[in-house]
């Protein structure tokens, strides 16, 4: 039997990174205390789902991980507020306004949790290659932060911070970020604007590149095995009816829930076709309550029903959780 290259792919979706965390220390759980990094050969990420790849696979010593999953959630529980703040009553009528010319939130929070988180590390002081997205708005262009790249060109050996900064530059929600890459001065913004789901973009670096710091020969498509997490999505309408008629103010917000959902559901579409039968696994969350569906509500009330949902839908469904055990063994984790 073909060795197979495994491949954790992770959504972006703000504090809702909650969901995947909890289902990977379900996984380590099933494995007997595995570590991801053992189990898999790359990790993808878009947006918050990039944060938690550099944090699940970055090492001080290149052997072991820095942080264990419980501290990894903990960034998400104890610190989202952090990241976006609460608003009072007055803070979110005013908000209204304001939000009109530039984003919800500053990047203060979220600055100091990433410099506290991954210091000045660099992506090539990651225990597994890793596939993050971002796009450049100065010179209109996909970025794919690579080991791979990094590997070969010591100049895309970029810091984690600058990384995760990047893919996480959600629009109307904070704001893009800038500096050089590649020899280039890029301002960027939110790698979900285009690949929020990465699963599809992981899964060609692998059989083109191979994926690793040091590629060797690329994979057969027939070997690679992909666990796609999500970060859930708001079941019921996206937006009133008058969507359909409405102008520039009506649809700020909502398009970026339209394309999020939308890019997520295609690019599972399109692994699941493309990869065997067993080969690729997708688990993401209902999220019914349109009063928990802000991927930037950093609320109490939120926390506690996106993890006990999560429980209820994810870790308590014996149909899902075999589908996993199937997956665990197709993919020899």
């Amino acid at each position: 039997m073909a060795n197979k290259f495994r491949i954790l792919s992770i959504d972006g979706g703000g504090l809702r990174g909650i969901i995947p965390i909890l289902v990977l220390q379900e996984l380590e759980r099933r494995m007997g205390g595995k570590r991801i990094h053992e189990m898999f050969d790359m990790v993808a990420g878009t947006s918050t789902g990039g944060l938690i790849a550099c944090s699940i696979s970055l090492s001080d010593d290149g052997k072991t991980p820095k942080y264990d999953l419980s501290e990894v959630l903990s960034v998400y529980t104890v610190r989202g507020k952090e990241i976006f703040p609460q608003k009072s009553w007055l803070g979110k009528i005013i908000n209204i306004f304001t939000a009109l010319k530039r984003p919800e939130f500053s990047a203060t929070g979220l600055d100091k949790v990433l410099r506290d988180t991954l210091d000045h590390k660099r992506i090539m002081n990651c225990l597994l290659p890793l596939f993050i997205t971002s796009y450049d708005i100065m010179n209109n262009e996909a970025i794919l932060f690579t080991t791979s790249d990094a590997a070969s060109d010591p100049s895309l050996n970029a810091e984690l911070y600058d990384i995760c900064r990047a893919t996480s530059a959600g629009p109307t929600y904070l704001p893009g970020y800038e500096f050089n890459y590649g020899e280039r001065k890029r301002i960027f913004v939110d790698g979900g604007v285009f690949m929020n789901n990465p699963c599809v973009g992981a899964t060609v670096e692998a059989i083109k590149f191979g994926g690793a710091a040091s590629p060797t020969q690329a994979h057969q498509l027939d070997d690679v095995c992909v666990l796609s997490l999500g970060t859930g999505h708001y079941t019921a309408e996206l937006a009133s009816k008058k969507m359909a008629s409405g102008g520039e103010l009506d649809w700020a917000k909502p398009i970026s829930d339209v394309m999020m959902q939308g890019v997520n559901a295609t690019f599972a579409y399109e692994a699941q076709k493309i990869l065997e039968p067993g080969q690729f696994l997708r688990i993401t969350l209902n999220i019914a309550e349109e009063k928990y569906s802000d991927m930037a509500d950093s609320s109490d009330a939120t926390r506690d029903y996106l993890i006990q949902e999560t429980k209820n839908q994810i870790l308590n469904n014996s149909v899902l959780m075999k589908q996993l055990d199937d997956f665990i063994k197709t993919a020899q984790l």
